[in-house]
């Protein structure tokens, strides 16, 4: 099996980078929107750090992709935690899968980086 080339490898990264921080926002937002908490504190302190990379990922350099591969074991960890808690299980779930995708496709591209 091949690895993909460094294209598919960024454009990987990207999208599962996005995909995080679009479900998050959402989750937030819409999804289940905090009782205690004003949304825009929970949005800052959720996903404001998650941001900070943001243009070195769009523009693909290495060590903005490293550090939000970083960042997403934090989102790993809180969705763990929310997979233990039977009533937000499902997206716990699906935030485990998302910052694994961005972990893994970062360090993909991060590897087709060093290659080329």
């Amino acid at each position: 099996m091949q690895l993909p080339n460094k294209r598919t490898a960024y454009l990987l990264q990207l999208y599962s980078y996005l995909a995080l921080i679009a479900f998050i926002t959402s989750w937030i937002v819409v999804i289940a929107p905090p009782e205690t908490f004003p949304i825009a504190m929970v949005l800052i302190v959720c996903v404001v750090p998650f941001l900070f990379p943001l243009m070195g990922v769009l523009h693909g350099r290495e060590k903005p992709v490293n550090w939000a591969a970083y960042l997403s074991l934090l989102y790993f960890i809180h969705g763990v935690t929310e997979a233990a808690n039977t009533s937000t299980r499902l997206m716990g779930v699906i935030e485990i899968f998302l910052s694994l995708c961005v972990f893994f496709s970062a360090s993909l591209y991060i590897h087709r980086l060093k290659k080329n």
